[in-house]
């Protein structure tokens, strides 16, 4: 099922950062929005995920869907090694081994075990997507993900991304247009 997004309108105090957003999402496809700090991409992530409230308009299409995100900031346990971050959203069908392989595959071999507060910044990044991309989904939404990741290690996160992916909803939130096209996103403006 698609997802509806219709007059959506939010404010903040007396700031508008949303305002009458329509916008229909194909099932299955990928989508960028971009637009400049302040105009509202991350409350609009934030409202399809449930954390935020509209103040007008209604959002078809997320009935029994399952959401998982990647936040601007990481989120994780800095106490916990990133074995166990992810761990903490992984159904029981996903083995200790996997989460070992999926850590290798965005280039963490080596650091399964150190606390996340160890971790660089780009480091934490991957720890956080691919905690994102274990965890039960129909729809991902991504809140500039690769802040402080590297150009050489972005491409392969994006076609990590883009492997785990198939069939399934992105939303992208980035001020980049080389992540939204290297990701093969149609790209909408706020």
């Amino acid at each position: 099922m698609d997802i509806v997004i219709n007059r959506l309108s939010k404010k903040f105090g007396n700031k508008e950062v949303l305002r009458d957003f329509s916008l229909r999402i194909k099932e299955g496809t990928s989508l960028s929005v971009m637009a400049s700090s302040g105009k509202g991409k991350t409350t609009l992530l934030k409202i399809l995920a449930g954390l935020e409230t509209p103040d007008k308009g209604y959002i078809e299409g997320l009935e029994n869907k399952r959401i998982s995100m990647v936040f601007q900031e990481d989120r994780l346990c800095p106490a916990l090694n990133a074995l166990s971050n992810i761990r903490l959203v992984c159904g029981k069908e996903i083995k200790e081994t996997q989460i070992y392989h999926e850590l290798e595959e965005v280039g963490l071999k080596g650091n399964e075990e150190h606390p996340v507060k160890d971790l660089s910044g780009g480091m934490k990044r991957r720890v956080a997507i691919v905690r994102a991309l274990l965890a039960p989904y129909d729809i991902l939404l991504l809140d500039e993900p690769f802040t402080g990741i590297d150009n050489e290690s972005k491409k392969k996160i994006i076609d990590y991304i883009k492997e785990k992916n198939k069939m399934r909803t992105i939303i992208l939130v980035s001020h980049d247009h080389w992540e939204a096209e290297a990701l093969g996103n149609e790209i909408v403006f706020l």
